[in-house]
């Protein structure tokens, strides 16, 4: 191989990925069954045996290696911006033809290798500088396929917003089948997770931050995580969703008595009232009006904590106002609150992608061991049967699956429609396969994971639904004999009561009239920005414009959108809200031609609709805002 052209390589990677030129430098040859070849085109290419492959695998043609990446380039449909991972380096053919017929469209490129060796002999057979040097290249050598998804960090959002194609050097596959599998599966959930994530954000245009303005006053007035960490040590907890296994076992949790702490989620209340069963803690966080159905026949709490995520639905706290034991559930992730209280005294509890998770969080928090799971079903019968435990709110009728996977699920009148869809197989309880849908395999995922960080056992007694990797699976009778030894928990639970620290409300509300200052400042910039686009509209249609002159005017409108978005606290005062419209900016647009006009009228499309959405977005939380302090205001005694 050419060490010349290694070390012009090289070269290159220190520059601009040091880390992995050190792993270049630092791998050893020696034994790597790799056999150079000598093409017909004059080119090298290599062949490679690996335990997996058990037989040699060329990496690219014998005959022409070049000829061969650029038919593999030229099939692949790249014709908008988009984001490229591919799966493999090889010795690089196929990845300089991709940026060579492609260019134009490629964002950012990530280059995942398994093999430093391999890295090695492609930095020693083909001059790779282009590639390596180019802004937007990103390459991982031997990463963990799990850790794949945060080393991307970032990027991740710009592979949502201009697509993402996963590719792969069929070759370097076949060598190590295991490992690029289980990548791709893992960049895979991790784009499914930030779907999931962005949709819900897109979809709730304010929702969200709005119903953490109108539930302050419960915020203000409850317990602090902080309050009671660590509080319930030495006593186990059962934690319960509402899956249609709760049904089988609900009864057994009777006889918990004083001896476990039973936290339910808000689903989960009318089964566990219809048995005669009071739980000690209450987790709700849904932001939808839906979630409200949980609670519309329950007038009184009775002695429960509601331990509600500050985004839930404002209808459950506003309900409650006089129930006096609240427990906001404070995530971290508000900069708004974050901005208004002490986040190092409120404390965290991890957010997560369902209620059942956010339960089984605060249960962690408050120190309880081990962990007994009830009602996590997250999957359903083949057979058919419920969606949910049978008097659940939202408990539907569950056809059995079809041969094609398709399930159909009746509807719910005024809550849910009549639906039907396939739905994917995953392990199940009783070691079966069992049908869930692409969201609730992402929670298993998730709680799998959550359940690997914890250093003590995680039973699950829900007796049906699918298997949680990590846990350990027994019957309810079974569970609750091995962990219920001594009472103890009203006592624990009626010192948080006594022990709630009293905030001051005065600070608060100097922080909320600031932040009003900052959107108000917003809205008046948004006018100027208004009438900017007023006046291009006037320009693009009476005259030719300068490039040079439409530029000019871009960037005298980008300054006061940049002044605009630049203080903290406008983020923050808006959350979430402005996400869709942060997106649609950094879109790429295309021009009908490269002349000024259509430089103008490019941006006057695009900014039309955000100043109008922006305008209006501003308006509705300096609404917000005032409804929220005057609800401080009258329902805290000062």
């Amino acid at each position: 191989m050419n060490e010349s052209l290694f070390d012009a390589n090289v070269s290159v990677l220190k520059a601009c990925m040091p880390d992995i030129a050190q792993q270049a430098l630092a791998v050893s040859m020696e034994g790597f069954p790799v056999e150079i070849i000598s093409t017909k085109s004059g080119v090298p290419s290599a062949r490679i045996t690996t335990p997996e492959s058990g037989k040699p695998v060329l990496l690219h043609s014998a005959y022409d290696p070049v000829r061969e990446a650029k038919r593999w380039a030229e099939g692949l449909d790249i014709s908008e911006p988009t984001n490229v991972v591919v799966l493999g380096i090889g010795l690089g053919y196929h990845l300089l033809t991709l940026l060579t017929l492609h260019e134009s469209n490629l964002r950012y490129l990530i280059l995942i290798e398994t093999d430093a060796r391999i890295l090695r002999l492609a930095l020693s057979a083909v001059d790779l500088r282009r590639i390596l040097s180019r802004k937007g290249t990103v390459c991982m050598v031997g990463e963990a396929p799990a850790a794949i998804p945060e080393l991307i960090g970032e990027k991740r959002a710009d592979f949502i917003l201009h697509n993402c194609r996963i590719l792969e050097h069929e070759p370097s596959v076949r060598c190590y089948t295991n490992y690029y599998r289980s990548a791709r599966e893992s960049i895979i959930d991790a784009l499914t997770y930030d779907e999931i994530n962005l949709r819900t954000t897109f979809e709730n245009h304010g929702r969200n931050q709005f119903n953490i303005f109108m539930n302050l006053p419960a915020i203000f007035h409850g317990c602090e995580p902080n309050d009671c960490k660590g509080l319930m040590e030495g006593y186990p907890a059962v934690v319960s969703a509402a899956g249609p296994s709760l049904d089988k076992n609900v009864a057994q949790l009777r006889d918990l008595e004083d001896q476990a702490l039973l936290i339910i989620v808000d689903t989960a209340q009318k089964t566990f009232r219809r048995h005669g069963i009071t739980p000690h803690v209450i987790v709700t966080a849904d932001p939808t009006p839906l979630n409200f159905s949980h609670f519309e026949e329950i007038d009184q709490l009775g002695n429960a904590f509601l331990a509600f995520h500050p985004e839930v639905n404002r209808q459950i706290t506003q309900k409650y106002t006089g129930h006096s034991f609240m427990l906001p559930l404070f995530d971290g992730e508000s900069e708004f609150l974050h901005y208004l209280f002490d986040a190092e005294q409120t404390g965290c509890i991890p957010r997560a992608m369902n209620v059942g998770h956010i339960a089984f969080n605060l249960a962690r928090h408050l120190g309880c061991a081990p962990i007994v799971l009830a009602g996590f079903d997250l999957a359903f019968p083949r057979e058919g049967g419920r969606t949910h435990a049978a008097d659940a709110a939202l408990s539907r009728r569950l056809d059995a699956m079809q041969a094609d996977g398709t399930v159909g699920i009746g509807g719910k009148e005024g809550k849910a429609p009549e639906e039907s869809g396939r739905m994917m197989l995953v392990p199940g309880y009783y070691e079966n396969m069992v049908p869930t849908t692409v969201p609730f395999s992402q929670y298993i995922k998730a709680l799998e994971r959550t359940v690997e960080e914890c250093p003590f056992e995680v039973i699950d007694a829900t007796e049906g639904g699918a298997a949680f990797a990590g846990t350990l699976r027994m019957p309810m009778h079974q569970a609750l004999r091995q962990t219920l030894k001594t009472g103890g928990v009203a006592a624990r639970l009626d010192a948080l009561r006594r022990g709630k620290r009293t905030k001051e409300l005065q600070s608060v509300l100097e922080r909320m009239e600031h932040g009003r200052q900052v959107l108000a400042k917003g809205r008046r910039l948004c006018d100027r920005m208004n009438a900017m686009l007023r006046e291009w509209k006037r320009m693009i249609s009476q005259q030719p414009i300068d490039r040079r002159e439409a530029e000019g005017c871009w960037q005298a409108f980008d300054k006061i959108w940049l002044e605009m978005v630049g203080d903290p606290l406008f983020d923050a005062f808006l959350g979430s809200s402005p996400q869709y419209l942060y997106f649609r900016r950094q879109r790429t647009e295309k021009m009908q031609d490269q002349t000024g006009n259509a430089y103008l009228l490019c941006l006057f499309n695009k900014y039309t609709f955000i100043i109008g959405e922006m305008t209006a977005l501003l308006d509705h939380f300096l609404h917000c805002v005032d409804l929220s302090m005057m609800s401080l205001k009258t329902s805290i005694p000062r």
